[in-house]
């Protein structure tokens, strides 16, 4: 079994340790560590952890440490997964793994140069949603594909997270994302980068997004994001003869196949834990077979959507600092 190092002991963080300590995920609740000793011994002591450590190299110099999980901001994404593929770790890193495709990129190229697995923990490709819902639309029963809908809202606009230049705020790298991952997951690589409008606040940061693309099957998505409203966070994927709806689309537990707008199929896709687990048990699978992609979660993926991402900043004007 391997050893999980957790970088950073925020929310993110400790979903995953409820996750990895409640079902067998393959990984040992090994090490923890923050920027405050105090609150990652705590955080040990709560889930059961061997090991905590004040600081991140601490944990990076421990050879016990087979994987790592980076939980930090998005900002320090970046130099948190540089600093763990150069000290030998295999590392899982919370989306995005970085803020734009250039950078990501050369990380995929060190993992390689070390012989090292590196993946973004984009939850959302290894749920088991995704084989109904390719099934569903391959078996015919909602006929050729034409339109995807997906919309993301929470009051979250003042939160530091998205409101901050300096931590990449905004909503599209935070869950604006999530509704990019889920037209590629349908409908895979658009023919033409996306166009879409954008609301900021006062520091230059997105607080609301609409997004267009086109696919060469001919189908469309149009998606959008907000941070100032809570939404029905549904997507809805459109055939000439029917349709496929699910609610929270980023991990969602049931899709409903409507067929002529009266026959309606449910299928309940239920989690073992928290949706978690399946991230990590491929990544796994994917260390212990020595291969360095995951097949949910292949560079080329996290890349592209980067690659859209870094598209509509241009477009929007909008930057980060660090950058």
């Amino acid at each position: 079994m391997l050893n999980l190092g957790i970088l950073a002991a925020g929310g993110i963080a400790r979903k995953m340790a409820k996750t990895i300590t409640s079902v067998d995920c393959g990984v040992r609740p090994y090490a923890v560590a923050a920027r405050d000793g105090a609150r990652a011994a705590a955080f040990a002591k709560e889930f059961g952890f061997e090991t905590s450590y004040e600081g991140y190299d601490a944990l990076l110099a421990d050879p016990a440490v087979d994987v790592v999980y980076v939980a930090t901001t998005h900002n320090f994404h970046k130099e948190n997964v540089r600093a763990a593929l150069e000290a030998g770790k295999h590392v899982l890193c919370e989306k995005p793994m970085t803020t734009n495709e250039k950078d990501a990129r050369e990380l995929f190229e060190l993992a390689k140069q070390k012989n090292l697995l590196l993946s973004e923990a984009v939850w959302t490709r290894c749920m088991p949603f995704v084989s109904a819902l390719r099934a569903s639309i391959e078996s015919g029963a909602i006929g050729r594909v034409h339109l995807l809908t997906a919309n993301m809202g929470a009051k979250l606009a003042e939160k530091d997270r998205i409101a901050r230049p300096e931590l990449a705020g905004g909503v599209l790298l935070d869950f604006a994302m999530y509704t990019l991952t889920i037209a590629d997951i349908v409908l895979g690589e658009p023919s033409e980068q996306p166009v879409g409008v954008c609301e900021k606040n006062s520091l230059g940061m997105d607080i609301q997004d609409a997004i267009v693309m086109k696919y060469p099957c001919g189908a469309v998505a149009s998606l959008s994001a907000t941070g100032c409203a809570a939404s029905d966070n549904k997507a809805v994927v459109y055939g000439d003869k029917g349709r496929i709806e699910f609610s929270d689309f980023w991990h969602p537990q049931e899709l409903a196949v409507i067929v002529d707008g009266r026959d309606v199929k449910r299928l309940p896709l239920p989690f073992d834990a928290t949706g978690y687990e399946y991230e990590v048990r491929e990544f796994v699978r994917t260390v212990e077979s020595g291969a360095l992609e995951c097949p949910s979660l292949p560079a080329q993926a996290t890349l592209r959507i980067l690659r859209q991402m870094d598209k509509l900043r241009k477009d929007w004007d909008i930057r980060y600092p660090f950058e």
